[in-house]
């Protein structure tokens, strides 16, 4: 299948020698650049990217990972550890007959890309990712009990409990969107009475608990924006996108396999000013093991970066 849209970029999708189908947006001719995006998101996460990156001279792909959008999303949640996520992208390659690309993530993406840099370091020209830096592997550590005495990560607590999370999130993928998915600012938030945060999940009993049912609309996102959104969660549901939180250990032990392993190839990692998990400090632990580290902050964005400072991000990786 292949569809031409308004920015001239093309849709495809294409069986993986793992098992699924993946869609994907294409734009661009050069060298191959993939961009990965994280949760709650899909490919259009990446359209101002997509755009930008394209006009200098790249062949830009941006896939829906395994479990979003239109690509397959099997139900067993073991089917969505990093093994097989970061082997999807290879497939992805080997399916387009592309040697190596420069790979980019965010949020869940961050962690899959390095995870691809990491065991398959032959496929990789560099590696980039915004907002989650690179945590070398700790057979010592299991991350998974660090998470539980971490009250930030209590929202990560609340998706180990298999149909919970989804059937929350199903109900309206719209208000959904809406909810999880906002700028830092006071505008995006002068609605607020209660403390809403990811600390605080479970206590008020769902990740939506709390959101009034008029919510406005993120400065983030158009109508149009909302409607994509909308659309592709209504294809997917959110079952496939949670199962990724649902292999923290597998995760661990399979990564702990390249432990003491560096990324020589260049690489990228853009922090932000007002993320509540993932301050700009928290990349010193990546120093150590990425010889040729480039680091960007852009100080006034949160989360979602690349729609909270889509120039300043661009001009980022178009420099890098």
């Amino acid at each position: 299948m292949q569809e031409l849209a308004d920015f001239g970029w093309v849709h495809s999708k294409v069986q993986l020698s793992t098992g699924i189908e993946m869609h994907f947006v294409e734009r661009g001719e050069g060298p191959c650049v993939i961009l990965c995006h994280g949760w709650p998101e899909f490919w259009y996460c990446w359209r101002k990217q997509i755009i930008a990156l394209s006009n200098e001279g790249f062949r830009v792909i941006a896939p829906d990972q395994r479990g979003f959008g239109e690509t397959s999303s099997p139900d067993d949640k073991s089917e969505f550890r990093l093994e097989r996520t970061a082997q999807d992208l290879v497939a992805l390659l080997d399916a387009l007959a592309i040697k190596k690309a420069t790979f980019i993530g965010h949020d869940w993406g961050g962690p899959v890309v390095w995870s691809v840099a990491l065991h398959f370091p032959e496929r990789v020209t560099a590696v980039g990712s915004l907002v989650v830096p690179f945590y070398p592997p700790n057979p010592k550590k299991n991350p998974l009990r660090g998470m539980l005495e971490d009250p930030r990560f209590d929202y990560q607590m609340y998706f180990q409990e298999e149909g919970r999370g989804e059937a929350e999130f199903d109900k309206d993928p719209e208000f959904t969107i809406k909810c999880l998915i906002r700028a830092p600012t006071s505008k995006d938030w002068s609605w607020m009475k209660e403390p809403i945060s990811l600390a605080n999940v479970r206590k008020r009993g769902g990740m939506l608990v709390g959101f009034p049912q008029d919510i406005p609309r993120s400065i983030l996102h158009s109508e149009k924006d909302l409607k994509m959104y909308s659309k592709a969660y209504r294809t997917s549901g959110f079952r496939g996108g949670i199962n990724w939180y649902r292999n923290v250990e597998p995760n661990w032990e399979w990564n702990n396999k390249a432990a003491g392993k560096k990324v020589f190839q260049p690489t990228l990692i853009v922090t932000v000013g007002k993320d509540p998990l993932f301050p700009p400090a928290v990349v010193k632990i990546s120093e150590p093991f990425l010889p040729n580290l480039t680091k960007a902050h852009i100080e006034e964005s949160g989360h979602w970066v690349m729609q909270e400072q889509p120039e300043k991000l661009n001009s980022i990786l178009i420099k890098w």
